[in-house]
């Protein structure tokens, strides 16, 4: 038996200004549950190109990513980085700074890893309880860049005031299709909010995202299964 297969395109939409940025994305589902998620972003307004791929467990902790970075054509950086039980390590190539590594100990298997590809980011709310419901702080996560674009590093950032709120359950229409979601609040960075709509066929892929704070929204506009 293969992998399960699935690809999508997602669209980044400037208020006022229509399409700002593509992401295409592929994703793999093996016999044992990990997932691995392949990305290609493209921000034309400021010219940021980012390659991702991103490992996650059956359970949907991170297990491996890599990040590549380019600004204006120009190589900006990328690194590799892998969680284990207890310590974060990762080995990163940057243009201002060199060959850098980084060993961060941990209390525990972080939750969630942001490489900033925003098919990812949907991939923060599994570690989220349906069952309690209510405002939930999200801790021991990491990103690859504390910039809302990611137009830095890449390199393991602590994300510690994350807290997601299960909004509830709705069905919307994207370009896409019409998806069945649960719909989330995120809100981080000192009260930065933003608004988070997931498949719920286990797969947890972003349908929309709608950031106030970028003045853009994000949505699913071609979705296809493989083989």
């Amino acid at each position: 038996m293969s992998s399960r297969y699935r690809h999508g395109v997602i669209h980044y939409m400037g208020d006022g200004v229509g399409v700002r940025g593509r992401e295409e994305w592929t994703l793999t589902a093996a016999e044992d549950g990990t997932r691995t998620l392949r990305a290609h972003c493209r921000m034309f307004d400021t010219d940021i190109e980012r390659d991702v791929v991103h490992t996650a467990s059956a359970g949907f902790r991170p297990l491996r990513s890599f990040v590549s970075h380019r600004v204006g054509g120009a190589f900006l950086g990328e690194g590799w980085f892998v969680f284990g039980e207890d310590t974060l390590e990762s080995e990163l190539l940057l243009r201002d700074e060199g060959r850098v590594s980084q060993r961060v100990p941990l209390a525990g298997p972080p939750p969630f890893f942001v490489p900033h590809a925003v098919c990812c980011d949907a991939w923060i709310v599994p570690a989220y309880d349906l069952a309690a419901g209510g405002p939930q702080p999200l801790t021991g996560g990491f990103r690859s860049s504390p910039r809302p674009n990611g137009a830095t590093g890449p390199y393991a950032d602590e994300l510690g005031d994350l807290t997601a709120t299960l909004v509830g359950e709705e069905t919307i229409t994207v370009p896409a299709g019409t998806f069945p979601t649960r719909h989330f609040l995120l809100t981080s960075d000192g009260g930065a909010e933003e608004h988070l709509w997931t498949s719920t066929d286990g797969d947890w892929l972003l349908i929309r995202l709608r950031s106030d704070r970028l003045s853009s929204s994000y949505e699913l506009v071609e979705l296809r299964d493989g083989g």
